[in-house]
């Protein structure tokens, strides 16, 4: 009786991969065709394991060399239909095709809570490992475990931090080739600590060195000029071109003492630094500082006081006066042009219907507010002063950008923009003349060295 209801469990088996092994043909012959190919179409089945039923059956038992031959003469033609299972945009799999979609709404709420509870940010699922990991995991099948927070900590995280060696020691190789910039970057974090990271950039692309926590040492040249000498040994003195660092004085005097002993080595100042200290210089012009002064005023008035900021929303159409700067630097300027551009929609603001009827028009801080708002002067000297600072503000976005190196366009850039503001105000020279005398300063000082003349040229050539 057993061995009755193997033959009859066998036959089924047999007659859904008939039915798969037809379709499957099917679609290999209509492709062979398109391509105008005369080869015979051969039977292939479906790789499986051939139980004894099969055997007594049919009569015969196919060998396993004979599997594989006949499997390698259709694989070319059906690469071209499915795609593998564990890739992005993979070629889904029957089981998976045919899952409800109840079924994977509940896979997603699944990841959804994980992701929630383990206090993710949710662009966590933008990273290039999420598709991946996923696929892994699916390929695992189900009872899959992962691993422990021992395991992640132990020799998982020893097998990561080795990849991430072996992935800097390939660009070794390019920067013998074309040689490299080695950036240092200081900064403080929440608990007061300095550290400085180091970073090298090759035409392959930027991989982070090292962080070195300088907190506790006194941050003199000497002491800045022995950690940049230990990470300009480490990379190959041969191989290091330029080195880039802050614009602070003690930084300054560590770079010169770099160039000394490494002739090949070329220091220079962070481009978007520089650019930074020229727009800070022209914010202790008086006519800026008061501007802002002024501007800062409105805004802090908008934002402390909810019904002035919903009304201050109805008339721009939901537009803030103060947004979140595309840089770092420059924020002072970067405010007032955006206040600037609501103009209009303040003062209608001022002056509509909400507002003289609300108790904040009758208030002496309201009062002001209106008058800061109304202030001819206060618009016409803003729109002064973002008209002959935004050239330079246009720079300091390139260079502080991370899509290239600014080292090739950053000679060009900033004459072009000296250029502008003087073209501008072509016809009142005494107003633009402190704004180009800091410019000049900073520029001939700092910036204007013989490796941007040099990029320059080579960027031009090509």
């Amino acid at each position: 009786m057993k061995q009755t209801e193997e033959v009859e469990v066998s036959i089924e088996s047999n007659t859904i991969c008939r039915g798969l092994r037809v379709v499957v043909l099917r679609i290999v012959k209509k492709h062979e065709q398109q391509e105008e190919c005369d080869d015979e179409v051969q039977e292939t089945l479906p790789p499986r394991q051939v139980s004894r039923s099969d055997v007594n059956i049919r009569g015969s038992q196919r060998s396993t060399q004979s599997q594989k031959t006949q499997s390698k003469s259709r694989t070319v033609g059906l690469k071209s239909y499915f795609m593998p299972r564990t890739s992005a945009g993979a070629q889904p799999t029957i089981k998976s095709a045919l899952q409800t979609k109840e079924a994977k709404e509940k896979t997603d709420l699944a990841m959804s809570k994980w992701l929630i509870d383990a206090c993710l940010p949710f662009n966590a699922v933008n990273s290039k490992f999420y598709q991946h990991a996923i696929d892994a995991i699916a390929s695992m099948g189900a009872g899959y475990k992962g691993p422990s927070f021992h395991d992640m900590r132990g020799h998982l995280l020893t097998k990561n931090v080795a990849e991430v060696r072996n992935f800097v020691e390939n660009f070794r190789a390019i920067w013998k080739e074309t040689g490299c910039t080695i950036m240092a970057d200081g900064w403080t974090d929440q608990c007061r600590r300095t550290l400085i990271n180091f970073l090298v950039y090759c035409p392959k692309g930027t991989v982070f060195l090292k962080s070195i926590d300088a907190t506790e040492a006194s941050k003199t040249a000497n002491v800045l000029y022995s950690l940049f000498r230990e990470v300009v040994l480490f990379v190959g003195a041969e191989n290091v071109v330029h080195m880039v660092t802050d614009n602070a004085a003690n930084y300054v005097a560590a770079g010169r003492l770099l160039e000394q002993e490494f002739p090949t080595l070329y220091w220079s100042p962070c481009a978007a630094h520089c650019l930074n200290l020229m727009l800070q210089d022209n914010g202790k012009l008086g006519e800026v500082s008061e501007c802002v002064f002024h501007a800062a005023k409105i805004t802090k008035y908008v934002y402390n006081h909810t019904f002035v900021l919903h009304l201050m929303r109805e008339h721009t159409g939901g537009r803030e006066i103060l947004r979140p700067a595309p840089t770092r630097f420059a924020t002072n300027f970067i405010a007032l042009e955006s206040i600037l551009s609501q103009k209009d929609a303040l003062r209608q603001m001022v002056t509509c219907k909400e507002w003289m009827q609300s108790t904040y028009s009758r208030d002496s801080k309201g009062k002001k507010f209106t008058d800061l708002v109304l202030d001819s002067s206060f618009w016409k000297e803003s729109a002064t002063i973002v008209y002959i600072t935004k050239p330079l503000v246009r720079v300091l976005r390139l260079v502080d950008s991370e899509n290239r190196s600014a080292m090739g366009y950053m000679y060009a850039a900033i004459w072009k923009a000296r250029g502008e503001i003087l073209k501008r105000f072509e016809r009142r020279k005494r107003r633009v003349a402190p704004y180009i005398r800091i410019i000049d300063s900073r520029w001939d000082s700092q910036l204007h060295t013989n490796l941007h003349a040099a990029g320059y040229w080579i960027t031009n050539m090509m």
